[in-house]
Parts: C-alpha cells; structure tokens; sequence
C-alpha cells in the first residue's frame, strides 16, 4: 500500500476534522473561556485527530499486505476473489461482491474458449487425417504409372502433405494439449521415415544424401522428433543451390545428448535474417525470393522442440551453407 497516496486521499478530510477543531475552539472564546482552557483541549483533540488517521492507516496497511500474502500464495491469481472472506466494512463487502461477479463472467468465457478450442482442434486433426486418405490413394496411384508426369503428382501430393503437417502441428501447439509418449527411439529409422517422404523432391533436385551407417537410440517421442527431421529437411531441399546440392547428416555425442547436425550447401541465411529465423511468420531474405513460403516451419520446429526438452539452434553463411542443431537426450 503506498502511504504517500493514502495521506493525499485523506489530506481534505483531515483538513475538514482541523476546521471543525478550530470552529469549536472559536466558539468556546466566544463564550468568554480563556485560553488557558482552550489548549489543553485544542491539543487532546488534535492528538486524537491524529492517532485516529494514524492507527486507521496502519489497519489499512496491514489489510492489504494480507491480501498482497494470499495473492502471492495463489498459483492462479484470478481466483483470490472467490477465496477471499475477509471483507468486514459495507465498502469492501460491495468491492468484493463486483469483483467475484467479474470474476465469474471471466471464467465463464475462458471456458467457453477452451471448449471452442478443443473443438477446433479435434475438427483441424480429423480434417488432416480425412486429407491424408485421398492423398495417399492418389500416392499409390501415381506411383503405379512411372511416367513424368506421374513424378511430378508424387512431388506434390510431397507438398501437401508437408503443408497438412504443418497445420496439424500448429493447431496443437497453439493449445495446452500435448499427447507426447517419450521413449527409447531408433534415430536411424525416423531419419530413414523422414527421407523417405520426402524421396521425391530430393530426387528430382537431385539433392546429394551423406548419411552414417549407424547413429546412436535416444530418448524423446518418435513423431514429434519425425516432424521436426521432416520440416528441417524439406527446408534444405527447398532452400537447395542449383550445382550439386548436398544434405549432410552428422552427429556428435557429449555427455548423455546426441547433437545431430543436418547441414546444407544451399543459398544460407544472411547475417541479419539469422536471428529471427525462429520468429513466427518471419520469411526474410529468402523468403521474398520464394513465394511459397510461409515462415512457420522454423517456428513450429522451435515451439515443438521446446514442447519436448530438445535443443534446436541454426548456423549459416549467406551462400555457403546453412546448418540445424538438434540436441537430444541419450538417457531419461
């Protein structure tokens, strides 16, 4: 409670308490006392006057240093009007009383938001899971054709699912739900998952492969780590130079994490750009020159690492090359 303000507040009814004071003592000359018997009870007054405003403040301050406790205690702050039964004057009765009925209109429409939410999001994942039949349908399809043209449908059936992968993962991680199921995971075979979805663009970019023979089992949940290997390797065939373009994977290991490297020749990030590669929505340099892009693959990447306890840092030269950190635990 800020004291200075509370003296301004009372300054006029002080004052009022001082005329009153001063008018009595007035009327008592008047009647022909002395002031020698005046001041004694000019200055008992006064001191009453004093005491009064003086303890009232310290009642004051002590009230609200208890709420400033509770408040404190509460992990969910909005609730401290429904637990807060300490209001004695009709005053704070009254204040309490609106702020309990704001209070319950607030709840009220969080609560309806996350029932919209959790319906919106079961909508998102069965459109993408309805999307993902006739895609692969049409997939198979293609494949069973083998002419260019059959070639350049599997390239972008590639795509879309690229796309419906990022919005089914955006739409999850603008909610508290996570369904992460975190276990021992053969890396080789997500990282194998991963290219093969998107086999196409890397063949007919003719992108380069470097892969070891054997990479270590870490901990983390399978799909979450497949959409992260699936977004980062789309950017790199995407964002690929037009000679020789090359992917290479590498890994280090410190400790119990496993730092795999995903790194390419392709056009790089400039120095500028780097910084806010992660940023929602933010395309950059590149970006302007690819007029598909959205700049929300890195940015979920981020998110969903985060989600999951994995590093994820980036490296890059403009035109030299441009280089993914992932850290993940080799040990619960």
């Amino acid at each position: 409670m800020n004291g200075r303000l509370y003296w301004q507040q009372r300054l006029t009814y002080i004052l009022i308490q001082l005329i009153g004071l001063s008018g009595a003592c007035i009327y008592l000359k008047a009647l022909k006392l002395g002031w020698w018997q005046i001041l004694p009870l000019f200055f008992v007054c006064l001191a009453v006057i004093f005491f009064y405003n003086l303890l009232r403040y310290r009642k004051q301050r002590a009230y609200f240093r208890k709420m400033a406790v509770l408040v404190d205690q509460l992990d969910e702050k909005y609730l401290f009007p429904q637990i807060w039964k300490d209001a004695k004057s009709y005053e704070e009765t009254g204040y309490l009383c609106l702020l309990r009925e704001c209070t319950k209109s607030m709840l009220e429409q969080v609560e309806l938001s996350r029932c919209e939410g959790r319906d919106y999001q079961e909508w998102l994942e069965t459109y993408v899971h309805d999307m993902k039949q006739p895609i692969s349908a049409i997939k198979l399809i293609a494949e069973r054709m083998r002419t260019e043209d059959s070639r350049d449908i599997l390239l972008e059936l590639e795509t879309m699912n690229h796309h419906l992968e990022q919005v089914l993962y955006y739409g999850r991680s603008e909610s508290p739900h996570t369904d992460f199921i975190f276990k021992k995971v053969n890396f080789l075979d997500v990282l194998n998952e991963c290219l093969s979805m998107n086999k196409q663009m890397l063949i007919q970019n003719r992108v380069r492969i470097e892969i070891p023979e054997f990479f270590p089992e870490v901990y983390g949940d399978e799909k979450g780590i497949l959409f992260l290997l699936n977004q980062l390797v789309y950017n790199a065939a995407v964002y690929r130079r037009d000679q020789d373009p090359v992917i290479q994977f590498t890994y280090s290991i410190q400790m119990d994490i496993l730092y795999f490297f995903i790194r390419d020749n392709g056009c790089g990030i400039t120095a500028e750009d780097l910084p806010r590669v992660f940023e929602k929505g933010f395309t950059g340099k590149n970006g302007r020159k690819n007029l598909c892009s959205t700049g929300m693959g890195l940015y979920l990447c981020k998110k969903h690492a985060e989600d999951m306890g994995i590093g994820l840092s980036i490296q890059s030269e403009e035109n030299i090359y441009t280089e993914v950190c992932m850290a993940l635990p080799l040990r619960l």
